[in-house]
C-alpha cells in the first residue's frame, strides 16, 4: 500500500474527530496565522490523551482569535497532573512530507505508549507538532513560537539539515536543549553550540560506510546530488570518501530539486564511465527517476548507491526488478531484533498504522526515548540539567546506541548499516554480525538482467 493511499484513509477515518482552531503567530512576525488540528484517539481500550497540532502558515486574517488545542482526559490508569508538552515542527506538506509523516508517526506511537505506561515523572505527555511546510524559514518561526508563546516543556527536532539549522539556532538562543533527528551535516556541530546534541552520525560516515565497503572492488566513482542543503552534504561526503580512499572521481553533478528530466544529467555522468554512482538523494522519487533514466541510457556502473531512497518502500514498489542490487545506508531496519523495546515498537507501530515501520519512524521514536530517559534521570524539567545529561548519558534505545562527544554534542556511538535490495527486499549486507544477506557485486548490466 502506498503512503499516499494510507494517509488518505487516515484522514477519512479521523475526520469526524477533528477540531479546528485558529492561532495567531504574534511573536513570529504578526502577519501569519495557523490552523491547529487536534484529534483524540481511543486505542486498545485505553483513552489516550493525544493532541497533535498541525500548523499551516496562511495569509493574515484580522480579528482571528487564539484557541488552545482540545485535549481529552485519560482513563483510570492514566498518569495525572499537567501534561508535559513536547513540541516541534515537521514537514507534513511540501518536498519533505513523506519523511515528515513517518517521523510524526514515530512521535505519536511513543506518546501513546508512554501514557499507557504511566507517563513521565507521573505526568502524561502531550505532542504539539506544527507543519513547517518543508520551508526552513517557517521552521525557525515555529520554534520561536513553540518556546516563547506555547511555552512547551521539551523540544522535538525537525527533519533534515535544511530545517534543523534554523531550529537549532532558535534553541541555542533560548537555552533550550534539542536532540537533532534527521540531520547529519557536520556544520551543525562546528558552531560551538551548547544546547544541541545529535542522534545520527555525520554525513561523512553515513555515506562512507557504503563507499568503504567497496574499497578494492571499484576504482572510480561519480557523485550526483540534489541541490538541497542535506543532499549537497551527502554529495560532499561522497567526494571526500572517494578521494580519501584514493579512488578516481570521474565527475560530480548537482540537479535542481524537482527535476523531472534526468537524461542529460545521466549522459554527463556516463561519459566518465564510473564504476560506482554515489547518489545524494532525499526521498525515493529522485532515485527512482535516476535508475529509470540510467536504464534507458544503458548506463550500467558496477554499483548504484543512494542515500535514504532505498529505505523507503516506494523505491522497490515503483521500480520492481530494476531496484535489484542497489545499495543504501540506514540507521535502523526491522531485522535488528536485539535492540531494547524492539517488539513493543514494531508491534505497536503495525497495530497503529497497519504497516511495518521504517527508519524515519524509528528515528523519531528513538529520539523521544532519549529525551524521556534524560528527564527521568534528572527527575525534573530543568533545561540545564537535562542538557548536561544529554551530553554525558550513554544508553541504547530501539533506535540503537546513543552517546555524544560531550564538547560538541556530535553523535559518536550510533551504528550505521549498509543495505542492498535483493529479491525485492531490503537486506543488511554490512556489518557482518547483523547481515541478513551477502553483498552481490558487481551489478549485472541492464542487458544481462
Amino acid at each position: 500500500m502506498s503512503m499516499g493511499t494510507f494517509r488518505a484513509r487516515v484522514v477519512r477515518r479521523w475526520l469526524p474527530l477533528i477540531v479546528v482552531a485558529s492561532l495567531v503567530l504574534a511573536a513570529c512576525g504578526g502577519a501569519d496565522t495557523t490552523s491547529t488540528t487536534a484529534a483524540s484517539q481511543e486505542t486498545a481500550g485505553t483513552s489516550a490523551a493525544t493532541t497533535d497540532a498541525v500548523a499551516e502558515t496562511t495569509a493574515s486574517t484580522p480579528g482571528t482569535e487564539s484557541a488552545a488545542p482540545e485535549t481529552t482526559g485519560g482513563g483510570s490508569d492514566s498518569p495525572e497532573g499537567e501534561p508535559i508538552v513536547f513540541g516541534g515542527a515537521l514537514p507534513l506538506t511540501g518536498w519533505g512530507s513523506d519523511a515528515g509523516e513517518l517521523n510524526h508517526r514515530g512521535y505519536q506511537l511513543w506518546e501513546k505508549q508512554v501514557n499507557e505506561s504511566g507517563g513521565i515523572l507521573g505526568r502524561p505527555v502531550e505532542l504539539l507538532i506544527y507543519d513547517d511546510q518543508s520551508d526552513p524559514t517557517t521552521t525557525g518561526r515555529l520554534y520561536e513560537r513553540l518556546i516563547t508563546q506555547d511555552n512547551v516543556d521539551v523540544l522535538l527536532a525537525p527533519w533534515s539539515d535544511d530545517m534543523t539549522m534554523p531550529a537549532t539556532n532558535v534553541a541555542e538562543q533560548h537555552g533550550k536543549p534539542m536532540v537533532t533527528g534527521g540531520a547529519t551535516l557536520t556544520d551543525i556541530w562546528d558552531r560551538g553550540y551548547k544546547y544541541v546534541t545529535g542522534l545520527l552520525p555525520s554525513s561523512y560516515d553515513y555515506v562512507g560506510v557504503a563507499v568503504r565497503l567497496l574499497e578494492g572492488q571499484v576504482e572510480s566513482a561519480a557523485v550526483l546530488n540534489a541541490d538541497l542543503t542535506y543532499t549537497t552534504g551527502f554529495g560532499d561526503a561522497g567526494v571526500e570518501n572517494i578521494e580519501d580512499l584514493g579512488m578516481t572521481l570521474t565527475g560530480r553533478e548537482a540537479y535542481a530539486d524537482g527535476t523531472q528530466n534526468f537524461a542529460p544529467i545521466i549522459a554527463a555522468i556516463a561519459d566518465g564511465e564510473p564504476d560506482l554512482l554515489v547518489g545524494g538523494t532525499g526521498g525515493a522519487n529522485d532515485a527512482i527517476q535516476i535508475v529509470q533514466a540510467s536504464k534507458i541510457a544503458g548506463f550500467s556502473p558496477d554499483m548504484f548507491y543512494f542515500t535514504i531512497a532505498p529505505v523507503e518502500p516506494e523505491f522497490v514498489e515503483v521500480l520492481g526488478e530494476d531496484a535489484e542490487y542497489v545499495l543504501g545506508t540506514t540507521e535502523w531496519e526491522p531485522s535488528l531484533e536485539g535492540l531494547p523495546g524492539f517488539e513493543e515498537f514494531v508491534t505497536g507501530y503495525e497495530e497503529m498504522f497497519g504497516e511495518e515501520p521504517v527508519e524515519d519512524a524509528a528515528t523519531a521514536y528513538g529520539l523521544a526515548t532519549v529525551l524521556q530517559e534524560a528527564i527521568e534521570s534528572v527527575g525534573e524539567l530543568d533545561d540545564d540539567k537535562i542538557n548536561d545529561e544529554l551530553h554525558t548519558m550513554e544508553i541504547t534505545t530501539v533506535f540503537g546506541d546513543y552517546s555524544v562527544d560531550p564538547e560538541t554534542g556530535m553523535q559518536t556511538g550510533k551504528a550505521i548499516y549498509v543495505l542492498q535490495i535483493q529479491d525485492g527486499e531490503r537486506h543488511i549486507v554490512w556489518p557482518e554480525d547483523v547481515a541478513t544477506a551477502e553483498l552481490i557485486f558487481p551489478t549485472p548490466a541492464w542487458s544481462e538482467r
